[in-house]
């Protein structure tokens, strides 16, 4: 089995997931659609970049603009392991803007609150 091919099978599931959960965060409106459009559009192009690897590679062999080995199986573990950190950093900074508006509107809210009871206690 190709290197190539094996990078294909372990990364699709990954991208797949990205873009999943780029949908969910838009329906349940955590994403505008900008930021999903563009959540999307980083995706494909992840995908579309290791899908053409292989082409990518042969076009830079054949043109001697590299004069590297093919993809080993450690480039593979190690792409691999890029994109899942990717997709990972990217569920962590959602859940942390998520928190921060949650935190935002707890204390936006606290605030009025306050301000309410300092009304009371000053008409007193």
């Amino acid at each position: 089995m190709s290197r190539y091919l094996i990078l294909i099978i372990l990364n699709t599931p990954i991208v797949i997931a990205g873009l999943l959960n780029a949908l969910v965060d838009y329906k349940t409106k955590k994403y505008s659609r900008k930021k999903f459009i563009i959540q999307v559009v980083i995706w494909l192009i992840i995908f579309v970049s290791i899908a053409l690897t292989k082409f990518i590679y042969d076009q830079l062999f054949s043109n001697h603009l590299t004069s590297t080995e093919p993809l080993s199986l450690f480039d593979v573990i190690e792409i691999t392991g890029i994109i899942l950190v990717l997709f990972m950093a990217n569920r962590s900074r959602i859940k942390l803007e998520t928190i921060e508006k949650r935190f935002n509107n707890l204390h936006q809210i606290l605030s009025i609150r306050l301000s309410e009871d300092e009304n009371r206690k000053t008409r007193k």
